[in-house]
């Protein structure tokens, strides 16, 4: 990982001659914060990488975002629905998780793909609400018995390939926090934690009565 403040940028390796393309967040300081670097060649993860987004078609959402074992160690296989979230909510996304074999690590899809499972959406292990025009994630959901394995961190990488794939606002909060959520970002790797306001209001948690770390 870089120095507190330290850059993360993405390498962008073209699939041939194909439309699609590979985006690798790279936690390093070989360029500078928040860039896409076109570089030459098949994909890569050298020491580093913390995701890896698979863009088939430019402009779409990523079919997976691929995670980096070191980012989160702990935390088990994951795959995702993206949907928008409730009407009371416009423009909002909800970035669904889930942890069955039905999908490989890092699958990304949209509800369609999802209902024809047979899964209800009351197995989810862990969500994450934002507002793409901003970029501020507004609710960070892990279910209690699969906290303290680094979902929450393993998801909001997902979120933030998706976001650079398709051109939206980096990925932040606005300052107002549960105390699960403070807790999380407190442990948060250098490069995440310079993005973080200082908490400006408390949150009542997501789960009453909800005490532990994410």
């Amino acid at each position: 990982m870089t120095r507190p403040g330290g850059a993360f940028w993405y390498a962008r390796h073209r699939d041939g001659d194909s439309p699609g393309h590979t985006l690798t967040g790279m936690a390093t300081d070989e360029f500078p914060d928040g860039t896409v670097v076109d570089l030459p060649g098949p994909p890569q993860r050298p020491a580093g990488w913390a995701l890896q987004a698979r863009v088939p078609v430019p402009g779409r959402v990523p079919s997976s975002v691929v995670v980096a074992r070191a980012v989160a160690p702990e935390a088990p296989h994951l795959w995702c629905v993206l949907v928008p979230a409730s009407p009371d909510r416009p423009g909002r996304l909800d970035l669904i998780g889930f942890s069955t074999a039905h999908h490989p690590d890092g699958a990304v899809m949209g509800a369609d793909t999802f209902t024809a499972l047979d899964i209800a959406w009351s197995n989810q292990v862990c969500a994450l609400r934002w507002d793409p025009p901003t970029g501020v994630v507004e609710q960070v959901y892990v279910a209690p018995e699969h906290r303290r394995l680094g979902l929450a961190t393993k998801q909001t990488m997902v979120a933030a390939g998706i976001r650079t794939a398709m051109g939206w606002a980096s990925l932040r909060s606005d300052g107002r926090l549960t105390d699960l959520g403070d807790t999380w970002l407190s442990e948060a790797p250098d490069w995440w934690r310079h993005r973080v306001p200082t908490r400006t209001a408390h949150l009542p948690p997501m789960t009453p009565g909800d005490g532990g770390p994410t």
